[in-house]
């Protein structure tokens, strides 16, 4: 019987070794984007309810006043440090979209008193709402399913922008199914010219 030399044999469980770590533990695969959430040319349904800062009940519907809107939806202004970074950098975006007669707001899981106390300390010139319980999220079909129900992230919506005409029609999309990546704010500028 003739034996291998140890290296090459130390190679290959090596190999078979990661390659079936990697199986393992592989997360779920990353859907494709333009497959999650409300296709562009769908109406969507604004009644769902909406919480403003102050912790006063609203709508989208209300929120739009009968015009287009903008809805950026975010994991966590709470703990969220890619978040929080686009959030303080979207008051460019809400001036051009307020420049075209768009409304412009940014919604996530967190509670009202939460998106109150980071609009506050970033003096933030757009509103913040809280979809508690993430109703709207769900709705829009925007949940990520990568974290368990114990989770603190359970119930975060894939980072996500929809630009809706003045009857709830989706005339523009953004998601990202990697949370540190976000659409720029020239990118979203031109997204507006789509009403």
């Amino acid at each position: 019987m003739t034996s291998l030399p140890l290296r090459p044999l130390l190679a290959i469980a090596l190999a078979l070794g990661s390659a079936g770590a990697a199986t393992i533990g592989q997360a779920q695969p990353k859907p494709a984007a333009a497959a999650i959430g409300p296709v562009i040319g769908a109406r969507i349904a604004t009644n769902a309810a909406l919480i403003e800062s102050t912790g006063r009940k609203t709508t989208l519907a209300a929120v739009a006043h009968g015009k287009p809107i903008m809805v950026v939806l975010f994991r966590s202004a709470k703990w969220c440090p890619y978040c929080q970074g686009q959030l303080k950098s979207l008051g460019p975006v809400a001036a051009a979209a307020k420049a075209k007669g768009i409304g412009f707001i940014a919604v996530s899981y967190d509670s009202p008193a939460d998106l109150a106390a980071f609009a506050a300390k970033q003096s933030l010139p757009y509103p913040l709402y809280s979809d508690t319980g993430s109703k709207m999220i769900d709705a829009l079909k925007l949940r990520d399913p990568r974290y368990a129900l114990d989770s603190f992230a359970n119930g975060v919506p894939y980072p996500t922008t929809l630009l809706l005409d003045a009857q709830g029609i989706v005339k523009g999309k953004t998601v990202e199914t990697y949370y540190k990546i976000r659409p720029t704010n020239a990118d979203l500028i031109a997204m507006l010219a789509k009403v």
